[in-house]
């Protein structure tokens, strides 16, 4: 598989997107592109931002610290669930806060890029409470995929 291009930008005091809580929409990956696009984003620090969930398919959450705690992002997919290509989705900004995650809709296998953009992490099932010291607050892109 291709591998994104995630050069890594300086850490910023807060290198997460204004809010505490995200709702990220994508597509999946085109023909001659490596990550899904981002077709919208909205934060807040109330709750979940509100997305237009008519069509879209809840993917992924990420979250700020293990055991599902602390800030985080939704990932949504405009065209359905995880099959057998799955999402490339690029953490962005949430690319030093990762620490748990949780996978819906089929998306059962994960593959978690590190930031150096060379090493990965692979996971299976829904539910990840801790990505382990390797991973935390180190993960520059998913692919997730229907693994069964």
């Amino acid at each position: 598989m291709a591998t994104p291009s995630v050069a890594a930008p300086a850490r910023a005091a807060d290198s997460r997107p204004e809010g505490k809580y995200c709702a990220v929409v994508v597509e999946p990956v085109k023909p001659g592109e490596k990550v899904s696009r981002v077709k919208s984003r909205t934060c807040s620090d109330t709750g979940t931002a509100a997305v237009n969930r008519s069509g879209r398919t809840l993917l992924m959450t990420w979250y700020e610290h293990a055991e599902y705690g602390g800030g985080s992002t939704d990932v949504y997919g405009d065209y359905g669930p995880c099959d057998a290509d799955g999402y490339v989705l690029n953490t962005g900004l949430w690319r030093y806060s990762i620490s748990s995650f949780i996978t819906y809709n089929s998306c059962d296998g994960q593959q978690a890029v590190l930031n150096d953009g060379q090493n990965a992490v692979y996971y299976y099932g829904f539910g990840t409470p801790n990505v382990g010291a390797r991973a935390n607050d180190n993960i520059g892109w998913f692919k997730v995929w229907d693994a069964l």
